[in-house]
C-alpha cells in the first residue's frame, strides 16, 4: 500500500510531477505522447493502462471506472466498488495490477521494453497470488511481506550511492560528486559544479539532493546513499536543530517521498574516494558544469581513471 500512497499524495515519479518539481522540461507521455503525463493518466487512462484494466477482473466499463479523476479512481478502488456489487477478492488486486502498470512504464521508459498488457496483467495476478498464499500459510515476517508485495530485493540495498562535495572558502565554486555502485560495479556517476555554497557543510547537503534528483530522473527510486560527513546525518537525523538549513531540509522532503526506500550512513572518507575525485576534479574545472553518466568522463587523467577499477 505505500505505492497507492505515493500515488495518492503526489509523489510519484511522472514527467509532469518531476517538471513541476523542476526536475526535466517535457510534461509529456513517453508511452502514448500524451500533453501530461499525471499520475492518473499514467495509471488509468494512458492506453496501455486502459487495457490492462479492461482486461482485469475489475469492472472497467462505460462511465463508472476508470475516470479522469485520480481521487475518484481510488475511492473506487479502495472502497465504492463494493456498492456496485464488485467482490472484495476482485477489488484486493488493485494494488499489484497498479504496481505492474509503474513498472512496465519504466521498463518502456529506461529499457525500451513495451510488454504487452496481458503479460503486466498476468504477473501481477501472479504476484497478488503469491502474497495472498504467504499471507495465508501463516507468514509474519513484515520485511518478506513487504518484499513480496513491492517485488524488492532485502534491504540494506546491494546498491548504494556514495556522496562528497569539495569547498574552499576562497574558491568562487563548490564542487558535487556522486557515484552509484553495485558490488563495487558502476552503474552511473555524476559530478557538477555550482557557485561556492555558504559553507562546506551547505556544499555536502546540496551535493546529496543533486544525486536525489539524478537518481529520480534515471528512474531509481530505492535509495541508499553515504557520506563521509557525519554532520549531514546529524542534519537530516535532527532536523528541527538546523533552523538555517530550513530551505534544503524542504528541499530534501521533497525530493524523499520519490523514494520507496531511503536511508544514508556514514562512509569513511578512505572508502569514499571515488566520489571525493569527482568533486574536487568539479570544482578544479573553474566554470559551471554538469555531467551524468555511466561511465568515467574521458578527461580525467588516465591515473583517476584506473582508481575507479
Amino acid at each position: 500500500m505505500h505505492f497507492a500512497w505515493q500515488c495518492i499524495s503526489g509523489c510519484l515519479a511522472t514527467s509532469q510531477r518531476l517538471v513541476h518539481r523542476h526536475i526535466g522540461t517535457d510534461k509529456g507521455c513517453p508511452r502514448c505522447g500524451g500533453e501530461e503525463e499525471s499520475i492518473n493518466h499514467l495509471l488509468f487512462e494512458c492506453p496501455p493502462s486502459r487495457q490492462v484494466w479492461a482486461l482485469s477482473p475489475i469492472p472497467s466499463a462505460g462511465h463508472l471506472f476508470p475516470r479522469n479523476s485520480l481521487f475518484y479512481n481510488f475511492d473506487f478502488l479502495f472502497w465504492r466498488g463494493r456498492e456496485f456489487g464488485i467482490e472484495e477478492d476482485v477489488l484486493e488486486l488493485f494494488p499489484w495490477i497498479l504496481w505492474y502498470i509503474w513498472k512496465s512504464r519504466n521498463r518502456f521508459v529506461f529499457e525500451n521494453i513495451r510488454e504487452p498488457p496481458l503479460e503486466i496483467l498476468n504477473l501481477a495476478l501472479k504476484e497478488a497470488s503469491v502474497w495472498k498464499q504467504a499471507f495465508l500459510n501463516g507468514m509474519s515476517n513484515t520485511e518478506a511481506l513487504d518484499r513480496t508485495l513491492l517485488n524488492l530485493s532485502p534491504h540494506p540495498q546491494t546498491s548504494e550511492c556514495q556522496v562528497d562535495a569539495s569547498w574552499h572558502l576562497e574558491d568562487t565554486l563548490s564542487g558535487h560528486g556522486w557515484i552509484l555502485v553495485d558490488q563495487d560495479r558502476i552503474l552511473h556517476l555524476g559530478l557538477k559544479s555550482s557557485r561556492r555554497s555558504l559553507s562546506s557543510l551547505h556544499a555536502e547537503v546540496d551535493s546529496l539532493l543533486w544525486a536525489m534528483e539524478c537518481l529520480i530522473s534515471l528512474g531509481v527510486t530505492s535509495g541508499a546513499f553515504a557520506t563521509d560527513c557525519s554532520d549531514m546525518i546529524s542534519l537530516l537525523d535532527n532536523q528541527e536543530d538546523w533552523p538555517t538549513f530550513a530551505a534544503e531540509l524542504a528541499s530534501f522532503r521533497s525530493l524523499r517521498c520519490f523514494f520507496h526506500y531511503f536511508s544514508i550512513r556514514f562512509l569513511p572518507r578512505s572508502f569514499n574516494t571515488r566520489a571525493d575525485c569527482l568533486a574536487k576534479k568539479a570544482r578544479a574545472r573553474k566554470s559551471l558544469f554538469s555531467h551524468v553518466s555511466n561511465s568515467v568522463p574521458e578527461w580525467l587523467s588516465p591515473a583517476e581513471s584506473l582508481s575507479f577499477r
